[in-house]
């Protein structure tokens, strides 16, 4: 097969396209070779994080690979057959406060599709809560149950968390193989029917801020929804210090999630960091959760990209109602890249403009997968 060339720079130029392309790749044993990695960042090329990503996907498919080491903004990956060394647990520490989730993010479509029927085992090291990626929480307790929406699931264990910049955080994920991804259809988003939250605090940080979060998310959320007459849920905050032998370093934040009458899910967080001119973490976690649902969206903006490459491998049309919400930069990004990819598949996703009654307009995206197949986990 011919190699795809695949320009980094593509849409917003970061890690996002290394992680859908190379999952791609090993699933359809497509070689690729990507050019200016993360050309939009700052520090252009792998950083330690997606340098970790490579060496994971390159031991699940035994890949031939040019170009993995940090600051490289060139990358040639040839895979070979997954799981052709007949192991099914991988360890991968960044050594860093990388981000644990974008790294499951990379591996998890082919731990699901894994040629075998036993269980998949994932042991990631590095950031649990970290900036500029999702929080394990969101990977649990918002992904988890989307991805269950596809007919697929994985279970977890949260060994030690771990912020910035120690990181040293470690989880184990336990993914089952499947035969094959279901098409979903979430058109209807509800409204709000149950809204959770994790306000935590660890090492020398008072267990004060965590109450703060708590009130911030409690407060927004309650004259945010009131405002626009949408019926109050019952909001319930978990406040807590996180314990010396299962939390490194120092670090705050939460995680809130919103699930709708009609079975929506979507998730805000926000980090403490110290820094006084940031948006106070449960401000940024209530406010991300009111936008979606005042758009009228069926997931956030951070589903949004995720959810690609399981619409892209379902079996049937994907619908995804977005309300008011157009595609984030990373969505579009992620859509290229798998179009480009799988174009053999004639794979489309298409943007549909709805109107509703008088001057709203709702978006919905759609996508007839390429229906891949795991014969070995029938």
């Amino acid at each position: 097969m011919s190699v795809v060339q695949i320009d980094g720079s593509l849409g917003e130029g970061g890690g996002q396209v290394l992680r859908i392309a190379l999952s791609l790749s090993a699933l359809y044993k497509i070689p690729i070779k990507i050019n200016n990695i993360r050309a939009g960042r700052p520090k252009p090329g792998l950083a330690a994080q997606h340098l970790k990503g490579v060496e994971l996907l390159k031991a699940m498919c035994n890949a031939d690979v040019h170009g993995a080491y940090i600051g490289s903004t060139v990358l040639e990956f040839k895979p070979g057959q997954l799981n052709e060394k007949r192991n099914n647990t991988f360890l991968i520490d960044t050594g860093t406060a990388g981000c644990i989730c974008l790294l499951a993010q990379v591996a998890l479509p082919c731990a699901l599709f894994f040629p075998q029927r036993d269980m998949v085992t994932l042991i990631l090291k590095g950031g649990t809560n970290v900036p500029m990626g999702p929080h394990i929480e969101y990977l649990t307790e918002v992904l988890k149950p989307l991805l269950n929406k596809f007919g697929a699931d994985f279970d977890f264990r949260v060994i030690t968390r771990g912020y910035y910049p120690k990181g040293g955080g470690e989880i184990y994920l336990y993914i089952k193989p499947v035969h094959i991804l279901k098409a979903i259809t979430l058109t209807d988003p509800g409204i709000p029917r149950e809204i959770l939250g994790w306000a935590y605090v660890a090492g020398v940080v008072p267990i004060k801020e965590a109450h703060k979060m708590a009130n911030d998310v409690k407060s927004i959320l309650t004259e945010g929804l009131n405002k626009h007459n949408i019926p109050l849920p019952p909001i319930n905050i978990e406040v807590y210090k996180e314990d010396k032998s299962i939390a490194i370093g120092n670090g705050s934040g939460i995680n809130v999630t919103c699930t709708t009458t009609s079975e929506c899910i979507f998730g805000g967080s926000g980090l403490g960091s110290g820094r006084q001119e940031q948006i106070a973490p449960g401000i940024q976690a209530a406010n991300e959760i009111l936008d979606t649902v005042l758009a009228r969206s069926c997931v956030d903006d951070y589903a949004q990209d995720q959810l690609i490459i399981f619409m892209a491998l379902a079996k049937g049309t994907s619908r995804i109602n977005l309300g008011s919400k157009k595609l984030t930069c990373h969505t579009e990004t992620v859509i290229k890249v798998a179009e480009l990819m799988l174009a053999q598949f004639n794979l489309h996703f298409n943007l549909c403009e709805n109107s509703n009654d008088g001057d709203n307009i709702s978006y919905s995206l759609e996508c007839k997968g390429c229906e891949y197949e795991n014969k070995y986990a029938e």
